[in-house]
């Protein structure tokens, strides 16, 4: 038995050629396609990372502020140490001034939630992940601990009303102060520029950022850096 295949009405290399055409035609749609997509991507990592790097910004303002008052603390540190030996011995404790405390500025994640939400980080390359997710829990960790800072200072805050505490107040100003030392030692070992801070080590590879020197202006912070107690 003898199978004829069926002829194309006009001859199999018209046909070829037809099919050819259509597969082109199909490439060419599905490259236009991919093109399309591709730029969709393009402009959409463009302004996340815009995004993105304010993000830094505003992580890498809020911990270089702690570092920029570091002087401040120390020597507030030492001032609320003489303070307290004062009051043990009875005599006057010499405050001039107010106590003051660390400023308050804030991070957020909410760019980085964003992009990773809609896809974006998907389009970009390891190193520039790492770096984002690097900086974010860097901040998360200094967060933390300048939470803990601020409460300390805010309780420190009630020798401006000195006259009027209490012997339990007294001692929980004595378990803030230490609670404020130990912060400090946290901040001094972790916030150093150019060195060897930890927290700063993911911003690194981010150049143009400059410390934060407007937390200087910040009435708590101006009150942290001017004398409060005569020597």
């Amino acid at each position: 038995m003898h199978f004829h295949l069926p002829k194309p009405l006009h001859g199999w290399r018209e046909f070829a050629g037809e099919v050819g055409i259509i597969v082109i035609g199909v490439l060419i749609a599905l490259g236009a396609e991919q093109l399309v997509e591709d730029l969709h991507w393009k402009h959409q990592l463009k302004e996340e990372r815009a995004a993105l790097d304010d993000e830094v910004g505003a992580n890498w303002a809020a911990m270089s502020a702690r570092q920029v008052i570091q002087p401040c603390v120390d020597r507030r540190l030492d001032d609320l140490a003489l303070v307290f030996a004062r009051h043990d011995k009875g005599e006057p404790l010499g405050l001039i001034g107010q106590i003051g405390r660390p400023g308050v500025w804030s991070g957020t994640h909410s760019a980085l939630q964003m992009a990773t939400a809609d896809g974006s980080l998907a389009h970009m390359s390891f190193r520039d992940k790492s770096a984002y997710f690097g900086v974010a829990g860097s901040y998360d960790i200094f967060a933390t601990s300048a939470n803990e800072e601020r409460e300390s200072w805010r309780t420190l805050e009630a020798l401006d009303g000195a006259a009027d505490l209490d012997s339990q107040d007294w001692r929980d100003l004595r378990k803030a102060f230490r609670d404020a030392v130990d912060s400090n030692r946290v901040m001094k070992a972790n916030l150093v520029f150019g060195k060897s801070g930890e927290w700063f080590n993911p911003f690194r590879s981010l150049p143009g950022l400059k410390p934060n020197r407007a937390t200087l202006n910040l009435w708590m912070v101006k009150a942290l850096c001017q004398p409060a107690v005569k020597r």
